[in-house]
Parts: structure tokens; sequence; C-alpha cells
């Protein structure tokens, strides 16, 4: 079996106007804003972290829906690069409770969890997420079947002179729990707490 291959890169931006501004002028089509609770897992062992490997449970509250829906992700060893290259796997899943409660009784323990929102558009080939975390920021990842396309839309959106974040989500949300000794592991917007 193939395991497909995202190819994507990240961008810090301080806001999200001018981004969508140039999607817009370049035709690009809006697609849905979702707000997410990303929760991983990993064995006891953490062993899957080990392997470069890990497994995320993402519940999906899509344009304002009162229900999650729920996607499980397996992303494999990265490939080094200035961009991410990674396998990865998604499977949507239902009722999403019923999946946190499966992967604990499989052995699986939530090593961390983080909100985020997205805002998704698809130009040609591409798929461009403007991402906001809490306390984070904002960033733009722009996913493509190639790393010339990618570049290609870094280019068209006028992002080429803008600080590449390699670092995962996961490593920006770890050291920022671990620097204000969140207890819990979730870094959630304040009208959560």
């Amino acid at each position: 079996m193939s395991i497909p291959t995202e190819i994507e890169i990240k961008l810090r931006v301080d806001d999200f106007t001018v981004v969508r501004t140039a999607l817009v002028s370049a035709g690009a089509k809006a697609l849905e804003t979702d707000r997410e609770l990303n929760m991983f897992f990993d064995r006891p062992d953490k062993s899957l972290h080990a392997q470069g490997a890990g497994l995320r449970l993402r519940w999906i509250w899509r344009n304002e829906a009162l229900e999650p829906q729920a996607l499980l992700t397996w992303k494999g060893r990265a490939v080094p690069s200035v961009m991410h290259h990674r396998p990865s796997l998604d499977i949507s899943v239902a009722p999403p409770e019923q999946m946190v409660a499966l992967l604990e009784m499989l052995g699986f323990q939530r090593t961390l969890a983080f909100e985020k929102l997205r805002e998704s558009w698809r130009l040609e080939t591409c798929r461009i997420e403007l991402d906001h975390l809490p306390d984070l920021g904002n960033f733009v990842e722009i996913e493509a079947p190639t790393e010339s396309a990618v570049l290609a839309m870094q280019r068209r959106l006028n992002l080429l002179g803008r600080p590449i974040e390699p670092e995962s989500y996961i490593a920006l949300v770890e050291r920022h729990l671990h620097a204000h000794h969140v207890d819990d592991n979730t870094l959630r917007f304040q009208h959560h707490r």
C-alpha cells in the first residue's frame, strides 16, 4: 500500500489581511473555517515519539457547527528538508468521544492537546491554511504535491520574505506549555479556560 506524503511549508505572519487579499486576487476558493481541538496520543513508553511518528485525534467544529467531526491521523518520520515532508494517513471517525475511549483502551495515553482556528483555501493544486494558535500567533501553511509547487505558491502570495517555521505545532506548543508550567498539557483560547 502506498502511503501519501504531505509536503508543506509553514510561515509566520503578523496577520492574515495581506494573505487573504492575495488569495482573493489570485482567484482562490475559500473552503471552510474551523475551530479545532488537536489531541496527541502515544504509548506509555513514548515509542511513537521515539520513532519520529505521531498519532493525532482532531475534533473539528466546521463553520461554527455545534457537534464536532473527528479525524484520526498517523504521521510517520519526517524527511529532512526545509519543508515538512512526512507520510500521513487520515481516517474520519465517529462518534468523536468514543475514539478517545478506544485509544485509551488500546493503551494509548493523551500527551498533549491544543486548540486552533483554521481558515482553509484552495488555489490550483495547493491548499492554503491560515492558522491561529492561542499565545503562539498566526501561521500560513501551504501544502502541494511538490516542493516546486509550494515555492511557486509562496512567491505568488507574496510570502517569500516571511520567516519559515521549521518546527511542528506540537514542538511549539510543548515548549510554550513547559515554559508556562501548564499542568494539563493543553493550550486553549482564553474563553475556554
